[in-house]
C-alpha cells in the first residue's frame, strides 16, 4: 500500500513539472526519498559510489605513502653519497699528507731520488692538494741538491703568483740563478721578493745575497746598502751576524769604499756582540772567520800600533 502511494506522488509530480516545463529541485526530491525506503537499486548504486569512493581513497593513500617511502629512501641516498664523498676526501686528504710528509722524511736523510718519487707522486695522485705548492717547493730543492738547476726553476715557476709559497719560490728560484752563475736573474728575484714581501721570513736572507752577489762583482756602493739595510731595518733578524760582517768586508775589499779602519772597527763590533752573548752573534757561524780577519788587518795594517 505504501509503495502505491510513494509511485502514485512521484507520477503527480513528474506530471505538474513536465506540464511546467521546469525541473525538480533537489530539496524536493529528498524530501520525497526520505519519506520512504527507498529503492533496492537505488541502495546499490549508493553503496558501490561509495566503495569507488573508498577504493580511490585507498588508492590515494597508498600511493601518498609510497611516494613519502620514496622521498625517504632519495634523502637517505642524497646522505649516504655525501658521507661516501666527505670519507673519500678525507681520505685523500690523509694520503697525500703522508705523501708529503714522507717526502720531506727521506728529503732530510738525503735520500733525495726516494723523496722526489714522493713529491712526484701526490702531485699525479692529487694534483689539487693543498700540499701541492709546497711540495713543488721541495722538489726545486731537491734539483739544487742535484746540481739540475733548469728543473729546480722550473719547479718554482709552476707556484702561482697567488700562492703562499709563491715568496718562498722567488728565493729559491733567486738560489738557482745564483749557483747557476746568473746573478742578474738572482738578484731580480731577491729584489722581487724583498720589495713585494718585505715581512716574509726570506726577505732578510734575499737581502744578504743581493749585498755578496754585488760585493763579489765589485760593486760596492750597492754591497754596502744591501748590509745596512739589514741593520736598520732587520736588527733583530738572524741575518743580522751577515750584514756586520758583509758592510767589514765592503770596507776592506771594495776598490772605491776601500777603509781599513772602518773594516776593522765593523769586525770589533761584531767579536764585541759575540762577547756579550747577542743573540746570532754568539753563536754564529761567521765568528772564527771574523776573529781570523781581525787578526789579519792588525797583523797587515796595523803594526805600528802594536
Amino acid at each position: 500500500m505504501k509503495n502505491l502511494q510513494y509511485i502514485l506522488i512521484l507520477i503527480f509530480i513528474s506530471s505538474a513539472l513536465v506540464a511546467q516545463d521546469v525541473k525538480a529541485p533537489e530539496n524536493v526530491i529528498k524530501s520525497i526519498i526520505s519519506q520512504d525506503k527507498p529503492s533496492k537499486a537505488v541502495t546499490e548504486e549508493s553503496n558501490k559510489q561509495k566503495q569507488e569512493i573508498t577504493s580511490d581513497k585507498n588508492q590515494q593513500d597508498s600511493l601518498q605513502k609510497e611516494n613519502e617511502t620514496k622521498e625517504d629512501q632519495n634523502l637517505k641516498d642524497d646522505e649516504a653519497t655525501e658521507n661516501s664523498k666527505e670519507e673519500k676526501k678525507l681520505t685523500m686528504s690523509g694520503k697525500d699528507e703522508i705523501l708529503f710528509k714522507t717526502g720531506i722524511q727521506l728529503f732530510e736523510t738525503s735520500m733525495y731520488d726516494h723523496s722526489l718519487a714522493k713529491f712526484k707522486e701526490l702531485l699525479n695522485t692529487y694534483p689539487s692538494s693543498k700540499f701541492a705548492d709546497s711540495a713543488h717547493i721541495w722538489l726545486g730543492k731537491i734539483y739544487i741538491r742535484k746540481y739540475q738547476y733548469d728543473d729546480a726553476i722550473s719547479e718554482f715557476d709552476s707556484v702561482k703568483e697567488n700562492s703562499g709559497e709563491y715568496p718562498a719560490s722567488l728565493y729559491y728560484k733567486g738560489d738557482s740563478y745564483k749557483l747557476k752563475g746568473d746573478s742578474i736573474k738572482a738578484i731580480e728575484n731577491y729584489n722581487k721578493l724583498a720589495g713585494e714581501f718585505p715581512e716574509n721570513d726570506l726577505a732578510d736572507n734575499a737581502i744578504i745575497n743581493i749585498g755578496k752577489l754585488y760585493l763579489a762583482e765589485s760593486k760596492g756602493y750597492q754591497a754596502l746598502e744591501a748590509g745596512l739595510k739589514i741593520v736598520k731595518y732587520y736588527k733583530d733578524s738572524e741575518s743580522i751576524d751577515d750584514a756586520y760582517y758583509l758592510i767589514g768586508k765592503v770596507y776592506e775589499k771594495d776598490s772605491i769604499l776601500k777603509d781599513i779602519e772602518l773594516a776593522h772597527k765593523y769586525y770589533r763590533m761584531f767579536l764585541k756582540k759575540a762577547e756579550n752573548k747577542e743573540k746570532y752573534f754568539v753563536d754564529s757561524p761567521l765568528l772564527q772567520l771574523v776573529k781570523s780577519d781581525i787578526q789579519f788587518l792588525e797583523k797587515t795594517y796595523f803594526k805600528s800600533e802594536r
